[in-house]
């Protein structure tokens, strides 16, 4: 640790590992908005929501639950900044890519070196409890993510490595404290 005691900064990302509930999900949600929508005013001022309703609601938030219970949390943090150099002179940019070029390196190889060398733990979302995760075993892992995924830890490596470092203000948190 250094002598004024600098930390590097972490972030998490809530990985789903059950994503197949996910089209279960949006179809249980479009079938209680249906019914929502085609129940008159009227019978909403005598019973606000119908049987058939609640139990569709029921099972919405079952598969809420079951895809939160699914969700694993892998903790990123920041490369001190020679390693992170490192990383980037492993990856020099394509002359051919605009992308690379702006971002100073190569965006299909970069990724894997990054986020291996970023991840610092894992566990269960809903219970906490540890899992045996590490950057040893985040390429094989990864593979099975979709685009998308994957784009949340890339994104979060560039955030953690690039981003500034000031202290963060929530206007949330201000106005409950206020109150």
């Amino acid at each position: 640790m250094s002598k004024l005691g600098t930390t590097r900064p972490t972030t998490i990302i809530n990985v789903v590992t059950n994503l197949e509930l996910l089209g279960e999900h949006q179809s249980a949600v479009e079938e209680l908005n249906k019914l929502n929508r085609t129940q008159s005013s009227a019978d909403r001022m005598n019973s606000p929501y119908s049987k058939e309703a609640r139990a569709k609601a029921k099972r919405v938030q079952e598969l809420e639950t079951e895809m939160d219970e699914s969700t694993v949390c892998i903790k990123l943090k920041a490369l001190k900044r020679a390693e992170y150099a490192e990383v980037i002179a492993k990856h020099p940019p394509r002359e051919d890519n605009d992308v690379d070029n702006a971002l100073g390196f190569n965006t299909d190889t970069f990724g894997d070196d990054a986020i291996a060398l970023s991840i610092v733990g894992a566990w269960k979302k809903t219970t906490g409890e540890k899992i045996d995760f590490t950057g040893d075993d985040w390429k094989e892992e990864s593979a099975e993510f979709t685009d998308g995924q994957y784009s949340d830890f890339t994104n979060a490596v560039l955030n953690l490595n690039r981003s500034s470092t000031t202290v963060p203000f929530s206007p949330i948190a201000s106005g409950v404290n206020r109150s």
